[in-house]
């Protein structure tokens, strides 16, 4: 098995966070951007005749964020930058859905021209030529100049198959929670594990729903909760897991897998909790139904608008972990706006596949979210509670890329949604969920290719 190599891209990703603040790139060579789209001036391409080039593009449609991005930047711009498109647009939905829908097209060779691509269904898609290396295109329009740490794009190897905001890179999972509750139930921000279990005791005698993640498909335990709980106790074996240097007979993933179990076995989290989607989780917290909810940052520029509303890392599991010092960082190279290979127009695909990474950019900006691609235009002020948690990711100095996004092919990513939602029942033993899932890691097929 081939292992991925992490050291280089983490202390790129922490040149990054040094870049945001202080880094104004020379893009002397590249095409100037406008502030209202972000696109480049250079020519678009197309025909010529009058007739109108046809593309259809299939993008992510989790959350708010996704909507807001697609209504109010996407759809309002796309037709005044390429007035010779014809575009359809495809909502993708996500997770699962998103992945099921990617594998009929791929199977089917009916790709959309531009679609979202994630690191799940990346493979088999790479394996039956169904997606286009970006690099030679970004390279020659300058489109590449305009990020701020351009290796952070590149797959392991070598080549470009997506292209993003540079947002990912500040996404990172935590506990955001009610101020107000906490203080109703008499409880302190916790510091370890097991006092998050006693004050979410305290929290449900108040009648006070203790935590709410999505646990639907088990999204939760999948893209963060896994990690967490192992990294919490012991980073370096959770970074061993990411780099395929170890696996689920480890004595530390081992524990991670069991403080879950017993997080369902208390009552930690919402009942329910492996029925409950994203959109729901997010009302019973709004709502103040949750005193906790366990969730990426990408939701804190919305969150920051309620009053009541703070964050604090995963408390610590043992002493080899400093919740000051460690964090998880959502994405991937691969995830991003990606080019079929067999588009018949391939010019014009991928000027709208930067096209759409320009507008997430100029979204997550506009919502004061620090971002790594260049859009010309000013920084915003940040919220409070953004410069918070930019102070406190800044400062961690080991950052850990997402076990489920850059170590798992579509196959064991499925299992671990299927097994990831029976182990949030509380009713299913964490010693048969690390038999199947270290099975899985065994025919794992991700590090070969």
């Amino acid at each position: 098995m081939k292992p991925m190599i992490r050291i280089v891209f983490t202390a790129l990703l922490v040149l990054t966070m040094v870049a945001v603040a202080a880094c104004s790139s020379n893009n002397s060579s590249s095409p100037s951007t406008s502030p209202s789209t972000g696109a480049s001036e250079q020519p678009s391409g197309g025909k010529t005749d009058g007739e109108k080039v046809k593309l259809r593009i299939m993008t992510i449609t989790t959350d708010e964020n996704r909507n807001n991005i697609m209504e109010q930047f996407i759809k309002p711009n796309i037709a005044k930058e390429f007035p010779n498109l014809e575009v359809e647009f495809e909502p993708g939905g996500g997770g699962e859905d998103m992945a099921n829908k990617m594998k009929t097209y791929n199977a089917s060779g009916d790709m959309p021209d531009i679609f979202w691509n994630d690191a799940g269904f990346f493979t088999s898609l790479n394996q039956a030529g169904n997606i286009m290396d970006l690099t030679s295109y970004i390279t020659e329009d300058g489109f590449l100049n305009k990020y701020k740490v351009p290796e952070a794009l590149k797959h392991f190897d070598g080549k470009i198959y997506s292209l993003s905001s540079g947002a990912d890179t500040y996404f990172t999972p935590v506990i955001f929670y009610h101020k107000d509750l906490f203080e109703q139930a008499g409880v302190q921000v916790p510091q370890t594990f097991d006092e998050l279990i006693e004050a979410s005791k305290k929290l449900k005698d108040e009648g006070i729903v203790p935590v709410v993640t999505p646990g639907k498909d088990g999204w939760g335990l999948k893209l963060f909760m896994l990690q967490q709980m192992v990294q919490t106790g012991d980073p370096e074996a959770m970074m061993k897991l990411v780099n395929n240097e170890t696996d689920f007979n480890d004595p530390s993933v081992i524990a991670g897998v069991e403080r879950i179990e017993r997080l369902a076995k208390e009552g930690v989290f919402a009942d329910g909790i492996a029925n409950i989607d994203y959109g729901p989780a997010m009302e019973m917290f709004t709502s103040k139904k949750s005193a906790m909810l366990w969730m990426f940052t990408w939701e804190l520029p919305n969150l920051a608008k309620i009053d009541s509303v703070d964050f604090f890392p995963f408390p610590s599991s043992s002493d080899k972990y400093d919740p000051n010092k460690v964090a998880q960082f959502w994405g991937s190279p691969l995830n991003g706006y990606a080019v079929s290979a067999k588009t018949e127009h391939p010019d014009e695909a991928v000027k709208v596949a930067e096209f759409l990474a320009m507008q997430d950019a100029l979204y997550f900006e506009s919502v004061g979210s620090a971002i790594a691609l260049e859009t010309g235009n000013t920084a915003a002020n940040l919220s409070p509670l953004m410069e918070k948690f930019l102070n406190w990711y800044n400062a961690a100095d080991v950052k850990i890329a997402s076990f489920a996004l850059n170590s798992v092919d579509a196959r064991m990513s499925a299992e671990l949604s299927t097994q990831g939602a029976r182990l949030l029942t509380g009713e299913y033993p964490s010693a048969e969920f690390l038999k199947v899932i270290n099975q899985e890691w065994e025919e794992n097929t991700w590090f070969g290719n």
